[in-house]
């Protein structure tokens, strides 16, 4: 066990550089609407459920959509990324909750609006433990912590809201002079990786990047970790820790047609459209 609760300098500094791209791609081009679809859109559903919005110009409408990092580069303690830490002791494999409190001014680098309150068309909130950390390696100078969490963004008008599927995480610290060496918080490059809500309608999209990453001149060589897990299993223990059918063990396709076939049983078949062990859809 390592106790990790007062890792960090306190007093060293540290620079984040932000980056945020343009949707490249959705199913509906909701974030790029013709004015003839923007006017359908305030006639058949702005007009009745945001009718604040009705003088809303098709430009604002498109601007809404226009991301870019509020704080290219930011200076932060290293300190501050206590949050991303265990809050006392803790082994190789271990899993925690990250605290909100110390997560949300990292994302607000995207966005003033960032939350991890999800909610989508309503004021039904859910609220999951959406951030978690796994202490994936350690050795007597270094440990690396894996991150997943989950936020979504509201936007500068009622019910607009972009939703990231997860962002995942790693983190470096230098255990012997209490700073971090690597830090990066990203949105994974998958198709269909961010969900967006807007004048009372959704879409999917595509994002290709949207990440937070240490600005530093420090490289980190291959470290010899003392005990480790794999990156694979860290972020399988992360899933599962948010999302209790991610204990399950699957079986393809032809192993279930195989087994069916085997017992004389039937295969009951579901088939989703979109993801079911993220935030996206």
């Amino acid at each position: 066990m390592v106790d990790f609760s007062n890792a960090l300098n306190r007093t060293a500094k540290v620079k984040v550089q932000a980056h945020w791209d343009p949707i490249s791609d959705s199913t509906y081009n909701l974030h790029q609407p013709t004015p003839e679809k923007f006017k359908r859109l305030k006639e058949k559903y702005i007009k009745r459920r945001f009718p604040e919005l009705l003088d809303m110009t098709w430009k604002q409408a498109l601007d809404l959509f226009k991301f870019k990092p509020i704080h290219p580069l930011k200076d932060y303690n290293s300190a501050d990324f206590q949050a991303f830490l265990p809050p006392s002791s803790a082994k190789v494999g271990d899993v925690w909750e990250l605290d909100p409190g110390g997560i949300l001014p990292f994302l607000r680098q995207f966005h003033p609006g960032a939350t991890m309150e999800l909610a989508v068309f309503s004021n039904r909130t859910r609220r999951p433990e959406g951030a978690k950390g796994c202490l994936r390696a350690i050795s007597p100078d270094y440990a690396e912590v894996t991150l997943r969490i989950h936020a979504q963004f509201k936007l500068d008008v009622p019910g607009a809201r972009f939703m990231p599927a997860q962002f995942a995480g790693r983190l470096v610290l230098n255990r012997k002079a209490g700073e971090v060496v690597e830090f990066s918080l990203f949105l994974p490059p998958r198709n269909s990786n961010v969900g967006i809500t807007a004048f009372g309608v959704a879409d999917i999209a595509f994002v290709p990047r949207m990440e937070l990453s240490l600005l530093s001149e420090a490289s980190v060589h291959e470290i010899a970790w003392e005990t480790a897990i794999t990156e694979e299993k860290a972020r399988k223990k992360l899933k599962a820790a948010l999302y209790k059918f991610a204990e399950i063990e699957w079986t393809s396709i032809e192993e279930t047609a195989e087994l069916a076939k085997a017992t004389d049983r039937p295969i009951h078949a579901l088939v989703l459209f979109g993801a079911l062990d993220d935030e996206s859809c």
